[in-house]
């Protein structure tokens, strides 16, 4: 076992992936033996449905490889199911890793519940933005799902800008407004309450680069239309992201251990 292998994957990969420390007696029992390919699988219950992940690591066995070096394991993909409240078929989805990085658990969790996530990769001296999401009704020929890409280059979406069309938007500080911002280019559901018509009622907004606008849509899923911005009234101390603290998160490695993740709980390497 390369102790510099381990440590760069429980402080660097994984942490960034997602899973902070949860893998690390498991992967250095794994890589002590010589296990491959070494699975790291976790399951996570939220409000919306249960996932499962399958982390996968490799033995990279380049040209360069001294005779004597002993090849590292470096993070390929990740294995993703999900099975949605109200839905009877599992989503299904393998997220492969650039230079071991990806997606992270969170924006995993979005674009498996239907949601876009935004990002940026580097092209020679060019940065590229780019929405991408997975459209589970329309599967391929092998029956696996497409993550399709949006290009900002091409859609000139102005998130900003459709942000403040929002009711009284520009009433909030500048904190909560790239806050918001934030959890929209993450994919989030992004919670806020609006008095509509007198009325104070809970809902929520997520960016659709499809339409290049923001979707509106109550507790049930179901969207909505706003009347007109007059009779609208912006609530900002109840704006947030849609982090449920209260939600009981839980990671079950497939020995049977259970981790609280809203505990913060940590293990030692």
């Amino acid at each position: 076992m390369v102790e510099k292998n381990y440590s760069y994957l429980v402080d660097e990969i994984l942490p960034k992936l997602g899973f902070n420390e949860i893998f690390n007696d498991k992967l250095r029992a794994a890589m002590k033996v010589g296990i491959e390919p070494i699975e790291l699988k976790a399951a996570e219950t939220r409000k919306v449905g249960e996932f499962t992940y399958n982390i996968v690591l490799e033995k990279n066995r380049g040209e360069n490889l001294a005779p004597d070096q002993e090849p590292f394991y470096f993070a390929n993909r990740i294995e993703v199911s999900f099975k949605k409240n109200g839905e009877e078929n599992i989503r299904e989805h393998t997220f492969g890793l650039y230079k071991q990085r990806g997606h992270s658990r969170e924006q995993i969790r979005n674009l498996m519940n239907g949601n876009y996530v935004h990002n940026t990769y580097r092209k020679g001296d060019e940065i590229v933005g780019r929405w991408q999401g997975i459209n589970f009704n329309k599967p391929k020929e092998d029956g696996t799902f497409e993550l399709r890409s949006i290009y900002d280059r091409t859609i000139q979406w102005n998130v900003t800008k459709e942000l403040s069309n929002l009711p009284h938007i520009n009433s909030l500080t500048q904190e909560m407004k790239e806050d918001m911002l934030r959890s929209l280019y993450n994919g989030d559901n992004v919670a806020v309450s609006l008095k509509i018509n007198g009325n104070r009622e809970q809902l929520y907004i997520r960016a659709n680069p499809r339409t290049t606008s923001l979707d509106i849509f109550n507790a049930d899923g179901q969207k909505i239309t706003l009347p007109s911005k007059n009779s609208l009234q912006l609530v900002s101390d109840d704006i947030s992201e849609k982090k449920d603290l209260s939600e009981a998160v839980s990671i079950a490695m497939d020995a049977g251990a259970a981790i609280d993740l809203s505990q913060g709980q940590k293990k030692k390497r």
